[in-house]
């Protein structure tokens, strides 16, 4: 079984069997053979619209054989037929992408879901500052980013950069992509875990973000096309606290615009796509952990007592802190309700086995709304790593105080 066992690609989500992998040829032709030339990739094209040049592609076509299983826990994989050349590195034998060493059964594949206007894109770019920063300082951590910055990950850093610099701009809403999909943000973590009686081992493990554009969960119609959910390890769902019918009016006053698609709308959407992509029968409740995060909750802390967890910063402990999650998820629930959404608690509770709330803002202060400039005193992250460390720590890859 163990050489069956299959992962998603943390690029194009396809289910791939991680000891059944496709190589690029080095490029280092056998003496007395031609050498290969690059030219574009057929698959990186319809992927990523990626119309670089690269070596072509070796498939151990041998492996399909009865003898595979012995052929790969041997680590044998055929020269390239046209040059003769050593394999380069593994990459994914549907899209071609370069795979991370740290890739196997175990990766993580995390969806970030939200509508138009719900922060999706801001909460996104700071997570990835955060991951090299303080949550890597947090677990005494390295977390890279192996496929360099380019696609999304690219994009996180220059929207980064605009907000910290003297700009403090922030960036517009993720675009419809209607020719390809962008390549995800894709990291690799490795940390030393602490066992039992003093013991200690190395963790790692990939995972991976897509950021779509809203208008994908506007509706449950839209939202089916987003099929890759079905394949994700976990969910990020972001709701805009200003679409709650009981904030519309503190929406308005604060000219932080009008929501178009209500908290209630994409939950129903999101839940249309897992129950379809995962053909969970409507007896049965959805597998996938999801984390309901409400965005932008520093504009709601005249509602929450001061010193409550919600309010407090992050903890700076190598674990994640199941206790103080369950009250900040006990709270947030009281005021979900209060704003207008049971509907939407007890949708989660009925379809869902596994899910949390939290509250989180990317910017930790309420920006200009009319000229949408970040605050005078810059980013302050507040609790963006949470539901990230959440599902990590559900799939037993960081320790919790629950365990």
């Amino acid at each position: 079984m163990l050489f069956k066992a299959t992962a998603p690609c943390p690029y194009c989500y396809t289910e791939i069997n991680p000891r059944r992998l496709a190589y690029r040829c080095s490029g280092r032709h056998a003496a007395g053979r031609s050498p290969c030339t690059k030219a574009m990739d057929e698959a990186r094209s319809r992927h990523f619209n990626d119309t670089n040049a690269y070596w072509p592609i070796i498939r151990p076509e041998r492996f399909d054989s009865p003898l595979m299983e012995t052929a790969a826990k041997a680590g044998v994989v055929d020269r390239c037929a046209d040059c003769g050349a050593d394999p380069g590195p593994p990459v994914c034998p549907e899209c071609h992408s370069l795979l991370p060493s740290e890739y196997g059964s175990d990766s993580a594949l995390f969806g970030l879901v939200g509508v138009r206007g719900s922060g999706k894109t801001v909460m996104l770019s700071v997570l990835d500052a955060e991951l090299r920063g303080s949550v890597a300082d947090r677990f005494d951590a390295a977390i890279d980013v192996p496929g360099g910055k380019s696609g999304l990950t690219r994009d996180l850093r220059v929207h980064h950069e605009l907000m910290s610099d003297a700009r403090r701009r922030v960036p517009g809403q993720t675009q419809e992509n209607r020719g390809g999909k962008k390549e995800p943000a894709v990291y690799t973590w490795r940390y030393v875990k602490k066992g039992p009686l003093g013991t200690s081992r190395t963790a790692s493990t990939v995972f991976s973000f897509y950021d779509n554009a809203g208008e994908d969960f506007a509706t449950a119609d839209a939202a089916m096309t987003q099929r890759y959910l079905g394949a994700t390890s976990g969910l990020i769902l972001l709701l805009d606290p200003f679409g709650f019918p009981e904030n519309r009016k503190r929406a308005a006053d604060r000219g932080a615009g009008f929501v178009e698609t209500g908290p209630e709308e994409v939950v129903d959407a999101v839940t249309t796509v897992l129950r379809a992509t995962g053909r969970v029968r409507r007896s049965k409740k959805i597998k996938q952990p999801v984390a309901v995060v409400v965005s932008k909750i520093d504009a709601f802390f005249d509602q929450i007592e001061e010193g409550h967890p919600l309010r407090r910063p992050s903890s700076g402990r190598p674990l994640f802190d199941e206790t103080e999650a369950q009250t900040v998820h006990d709270h947030l629930g009281l005021l979900i309700q209060q704003w207008g959404g049971a509907k939407i608690i007890r949708t989660l509770e009925q379809h869902y086995a596994d899910f949390r709330l939290f509250g989180a803002s990317a910017l930790g202060a309420e920006p200009d709304y009319a000229s949408q400039r970040v605050n005078h005193r810059g980013l302050l992250p507040h609790r963006v790593a949470e539901p990230l460390l959440w599902l990590m720590a559900r799939r037993g890859f960081l320790p919790s105080t629950g365990e």
